[in-house]
């Protein structure tokens, strides 16, 4: 796992150009972040509503 995240080290340390939508090149900072929460917690950040399915279209009613 480490040598495969370890060209991910440095754009954090250094940064990066990154060339924006208005043509001009900014010197940017990536991070990459991670959020664990149980599932009351991702229902409430996501805004899908507690005991249904983000994918599905069927009522929870209609399941079996």
């Amino acid at each position: 796992m480490a040598t495969m995240l370890r060209p991910l080290e440095d754009p954090p340390k250094s940064g990066i150009k990154v060339l924006c939508s208005d043509g001009r090149t900014r010197h940017a900072y990536a991070w990459i972040a991670s959020f664990l929460a149980n599932y009351p917690e991702q229902c409430n950040i996501t805004g899908v509503k507690y005991g249904w399915c983000s994918r599905c279209e069927i009522d929870p009613d209609d399941m079996s």
